[in-house]
């Protein structure tokens, strides 16, 4: 079942909120501040709705944090292990991917297999390039 997540409530206990003000400079000065005002909102999460049953089923995790995460993943280089570590364990790629107010960022290590699956096998049905297309 696909599900939006085109809004994503930061919340009062957010923890940029709560770091000293030298960090969030730092922060906003970086190329996450950029990632997350330009490039995050405009990834179009309804072109990706089509991979999804449209039964009652789970609810997807995010596709709008799957295909930054992805974005990130080639600007840096980054092996799918790596990607996770970073967006666990790294500030900035939660500020950038919108994660900051999350107890837990919303993936796994199968996040990006499975959907990368779904794209493939969509791909091989249709031809359309879902991916690249965004």
């Amino acid at each position: 079942m696909f599900l939006s997540n085109s809004f994503q409530q930061i919340s009062f206990f957010d923890k940029v909120h709560n770091m000293p003000k030298y960090l969030q400079n730092m922060l906003y000065n970086s190329w996450a501040h950029i990632f997350q005002e330009i490039i995050f909102p405009e990834i179009n999460e309804n072109r990706f709705e089509v991979l999804y049953s449209d039964k009652p089923s789970r609810p997807n995790s995010p596709v709008n944090v799957i295909i930054g995460a992805l974005f990130l993943k080639e600007i840096f280089q980054l092996t799918d292990e790596q990607l996770l570590g970073s967006i666990f364990f790294d500030d900035r790629f939660q500020y950038a991917l919108r994660l900051t107010s999350e107890e837990r960022p919303p993936v796994s290590f199968n996040t990006f297999t499975n959907f990368r699956n779904r794209v493939y096998a969509y791909y091989n049905l249709t031809g359309i390039d879902l991916i690249q297309q965004e």
